[in-house]
């Protein structure tokens, strides 16, 4: 397929733009190591919660959406949408504390929390995982996304011959994405991820707007597309537009797919939200969070990012998902469905318009995993382990060169790998395990870094035994992703609460440290002044936010996808309530003083 003399163009210009941005902003972020991973702590809310969303909007979150709604409809989407639940209680109880611990990645806070030869083995054990695995593989699926948008919308061949010479054309794609990607990140720190973030951003969400808007009209407007639907039955036998993954009124345990769809259900609003990777706030998040210029920005910026991302983003998606059930009905790489529809029904200029979109929500997500693997590399491994102190120069020529390692290894696996649901289902299972212990240890004194290294040693175990066990049918039983986490939350809790009790806890005047620096609520006995955590009233007040802000959230979801669905009624109402607690919520948190201090102490 040859683009529009137009599209090549647009795709110019913004490639030309992003390295612009990279190249002016390179001196700024060489000042010294902070600015290179934290911008100097300085960003308002705004820009930290447009960042967040536009980081977790990649090239392969429209391709896997449109996968799972093919398959499951809309509701089999609650594997993600869970997790809104978990962003909401990190705004109300964790946002201001991790602006408040002033550390650079999420690794660090081992040393400001824990003590002796257990926080150094954690600290270098999470430090490998996090940097050489999570976002080793998450820079995987988004490399194997674009390569895949790449390789549908010009419709290449699966052999490309260049100069006498045969190369995969998936391979092409991979090389090409990464080769602008390296470049402007390496450069710009996270001064020009945040930067190019905002532009990404607005790009991603219009590109996604003007598909949509094709797509929806070709099938004559909302209301025709409703009607249509309405006879569509995804490969699972669930109804598309539902917006749970199992049908209320055919309520049928007995029924095998109904019942794996509905414990499935009940296990992603039970457990999975609260035992998951990044169930205190992730690395992306809390880098985002810690570079605030102030507590109360910290705060504002994750309530931003988290109705962003879950109100104002998916319905674009979930809408071009279903009319591709009706375009390629036959369709079985279900990844595939979204490009191919950008092929189908966007002309000159608007494909253009449309790839660097793609291309933008791609790098968004690539800058920001090569400096946070890098970051991981610098602060809490090669900064740790060597001797001597580490010299500004030092440390960002090491995260430059670092970050460009993680990159290619993030090819390599993209290289290798097919499926991106089954890499981010496979990071959520390696992880349930020790989800828990990472929101426990801001509440309770007991757990300690040996607590903790077991929970993420035997959920690993766990993940990567029932996994292999799948595979090769060691038990003869398929564990489907919600039984996964189901046995590795009650093996891997039996394990590291066995520990914290049993082992000796962290020095008295480390934790001491801890809590007057951080002012952590809940359980800290003797180590908490009166002064050193909110109050009852306080706690009481954010467990308020927190319920109201979920149901603000998702009643403002289901409640226009309703609109959009022909359920007038029913999503009338849901919207009504969801913006009125959104509204409620907003105005609580403006007033508050409870929150998040307007300054931030002076960082030290």
């Amino acid at each position: 397929m040859n683009l529009a003399p137009i599209d090549l163009w647009i795709i110019a210009v913004y490639v030309a733009l992003m390295l612009g941005i990279g190249v002016a902003l390179s001196r700024r972020a060489s000042r010294s190591v902070s600015d290179f991973f934290l911008t100097g702590r300085s960003l308002p809310w705004w820009i930290a919660g447009t960042s967040m969303v536009a980081t977790t909007f990649a090239a392969d979150t429209p391709l896997v959406v449109t996968s799972y709604v093919r398959q499951g409809g809309i509701g089999s989407n609650w594997i993600w949408f869970n997790f809104a639940i978990s962003h909401l209680l990190t705004t109300f109880f964790l946002a201001a504390l991790w602006r408040r611990a002033r550390v650079s990645t999420d690794v660090e806070f081992i040393a400001l929390r824990y003590s002796g030869r257990a926080a150094s083995s954690l600290r270098a054990f999470k430090g490998i995982f996090y940097a050489f695995v999570t976002n080793s593989v998450v820079m995987g699926w988004v490399i194997l996304a674009m390569s895949t948008i790449i390789v549908e919308v010009f419709e290449l061949p699966e052999i490309v011959r260049v100069f006498g010479y045969e190369f995969s054309s998936k391979g092409i794609a991979i090389v090409g994405g990464l080769s602008i990607a390296v470049i402007y990140a390496s450069l710009s720190g996270l001064w020009g991820v945040v930067v190019t973030d905002i532009l990404q951003f607005g790009t991603a969400m219009l590109g996604s707007i003007v598909l949509v808007v094709a797509c929806v009209r070709s099938r004559g407007g909302l209301g025709e597309l409703a009607e249509q639907l309405r006879t569509v039955v995804a490969e699972n036998g669930l109804p598309a537009t539902e917006m749970t993954p199992f049908h209320l009124a055919g309520f049928d345990l007995g029924n095998p797919a109904f019942a794996a769809a509905f414990w499935g259900f009940m296990v992603a609003v039970t457990i999975q939200w609260w035992s998951w990777k990044y169930s205190d706030g992730g690395g992306v998040l809390i880098q985002r969070m810690s570079a605030c210029r102030s507590e109360r920005d910290s705060v504002l910026a994750m309530l931003w990012f988290t109705f962003a991302n879950y109100v104002l983003r998916p319905w674009p998606w979930f809408l071009v998902a279903l009319v591709s059930l009706l375009v390629f009905p036959e369709l079985t790489d279900h990844k595939a469905a979204y490009p191919m529809m950008m092929r189908e029904f966007l002309g000159p200029g608007w494909l253009g318009l449309m790839l660097a979109a793609m291309l933008a929500a791609f790098m968004s997500t690539i800058d920001t995993h090569m400096n946070l693997a890098s970051s991981y590399f610098v602060v809490d491994l090669w900064g740790p382990l060597r001797r001597g102190k580490m010299t500004e120069r030092e440390g960002i020529f090491v995260a430059r060169a670092s970050g460009v390692f993680f990159l290619v290894l993030g090819g390599v696996i993209a290289m290798f790998n097919d499926s991106i649901s089954f890499l981010f289902e496979l990071l959520l299972r390696l992880v349930a395990g020790a989800g828990a212990v990472f929101l426990v240890r801001w509440f309770w004194w007991r757990i300690n870094a040996w607590s903790e290294l077991s929970a993420m040693v035997a959920s690993l175990i766990v993940a990567t035994f029932l996994t292999l066990s799948n595979a090769h049918g060691w038990i003869g039983h398929t564990f489907s992703t919600p039984e996964v986490f189901v046995i590795n939350v009650l093996l891997s809790a039996s394990v590291w609460l066995t520990v914290a009790l049993t082992t000796a806890p962290d020095d008295p005047d480390h934790l001491r440290a801890f809590v007057r620096r951080v002012r952590p609520m809940g359980a800290w006995g003797e180590y908490r002044s009166a002064a050193s955590a909110p109050t009852g009233q306080g706690i009481r007040q954010r467990l308020a936010l927190w319920a109201v802000a979920v149901v603000g959230l998702y009643g403002c979801l289901f409640g226009v996808g309703k609109l959009f669905l022909g359920e007038p009624v029913l999503g009338g109402l849901l919207t009504v309530v969801g913006v009125a607690a959104t509204i409620h919520v907003g105005l609580r948190v403006s007033r508050s003083t409870d929150l998040g201090d307007h300054p931030t102490e002076a960082d030290s």
